[in-house]
C-alpha cells in the first residue's frame, strides 16, 4: 500500500529552467535529469533514488537503525527497484526526456514523473535544495560523475583524447559543483530552494548556483570574486585564505586548478546569489 500511495509515475510535459522563488513548499530535493537512455535511468539514476530515499529513511527515524529497520529499507529500496525498472522498460523515451523526482519532507518515498520535451535542450540537470547534509550533497556528487561519465562516452567520445580525459573533466567538474553547492548550502536563509542548473554545450559546462541569501554574504563572494579576478598571484591568494576565517578556498582552488574560463556572481532583488561559472574542456 505505500508504494501505491506515494510513488507516482506518469508521462508529463515540462519545460525545464525555473528560477528559485519564496514559494516553500515539501520538497527536500527536487530534482530534474536529462534522461540520455534506459541504461543511464536504470543504472544511475535509480541507485541514486534509492540511496537517497535510505537517507532520508534514517533521518525520519533519529539515525537509530535497527535490524529491523535495516530490513524495512531493503525492502522498500527493492520494491522501488522493481516498480522504477520495469516502468524504464515499458515506456518509450528519447534523449531529450527529463525525468522529474521529488523527495518529500514528509514522505521518505520519492514521486517520480518521465516528462516529454518535444525541443532540445542543453540543460543535462537542474536540482533544487534546502538546507541539506554532506551525506546527501555527496550522494548526488557521486551520482553525478557516473550519470556524467556515461553521457559523455556515450555522446562525445570523439571530443577527448581518450577515456582517463573524460574521467578527469568529470572529476573536475564535481569538484566545482560540489563546493559551489556546499557555499550555497551554508548560505542560504529560510526553508526557500537553492537551485543549480549545470548545461552542456560547445566543449563547454555552465553551471549556475542560485540562492536566498543576506546582503552581508552576498557581498562577501562577490569580494571574493573581484579578489580573484584582480589578483596576479593565486598562491598568495590561497595562502591568505587558509590563514582566515572566512573559508571560501574551493572557490578559488575551482579557479587555481580547473578550467574555468569564465565566472561571475550577481545579487538579483537584493535577495538572490546566482553564481555562475564555466569549466571548459
Amino acid at each position: 500500500m505505500i508504494l501505491n500511495k506515494k510513488l507516482c509515475i506518469v508521462n508529463l510535459e515540462l519545460k525545464v529552467g525555473y528560477m528559485i522563488s519564496e514559494k516553500i513548499d515539501c520538497n527536500v530535493i527536487h530534482f530534474y535529469q536529462k534522461v540520455v537512455d534506459k541504461t543511464a535511468l536504470i543504472r544511475f539514476t535509480t541507485d541514486f533514488i534509492l540511496k537517497i530515499f535510505a537517507l532520508f529513511y534514517k533521518k525520519q527515524h533519529d539515525g537509530t537503525m535497527g535490524q529491523e529497520s535495516d530490513r524495512i529499507i531493503k525492502s522498500i529500496q527493492a520494491a522501488l527497484f522493481v516498480k522504477i525498472n520495469q516502468y524504464v522498460k515499458d515506456v518509450q523515451i528519447c534523449p531529450d526526456n527529463i525525468i522529474d523526482i521529488k523527495f518529500e519532507k514528509d514522505n521518505a518515498i520519492p514521486i517520480v514523473s518521465l516528462h516529454h520535451d518535444s525541443q532540445k535542450s542543453d540543460v543535462l540537470i537542474d536540482i533544487l535544495f534546502k538546507k541539506i547534509s554532506w551525506e546527501e550533497i555527496n550522494e548526488f556528487r557521486v551520482f553525478m560523475v557516473r550519470y556524467l561519465d556515461y553521457y559523455l562516452t556515450k555522446f562525445h567520445l570523439s571530443e577527448f583524447p581518450g577515456k582517463s580525459s573524460i574521467n578527469k573533466v568529470v572529476t573536475d567538474l564535481s569538484y566545482v559543483v560540489q563546493e559551489l553547492l556546499q557555499n550555497a548550502n551554508a548560505y542560504s536563509y529560510g526553508h526557500y530552494d537553492y537551485e543549480l542548473i549545470l548545461r552542456h554545450s560547445n566543449d563547454k559546462f555552465y553551471i549556475t548556483v542560485s540562492n536566498f541569501a543576506e546582503k552581508d554574504k552576498a557581498q562577501m563572494l562577490i569580494n571574493i570574486v573581484n579578489e580573484i579576478k584582480n589578483c596576479e598571484d593565486l598562491n598568495n591568494l590561497v595562502l591568505k585564505y587558509m590563514k582566515s576565517d572566512e573559508k571560501h578556498l574551493g572557490i578559488i582552488t575551482s579557479v587555481y586548478n580547473y578550467k574555468i574560463s569564465d565566472y561571475n556572481v550577481e545579487y538579483i532583488d537584493d535577495k538572490i546569489i546566482q553564481t555562475q561559472f564555466v569549466m571548459e574542456y
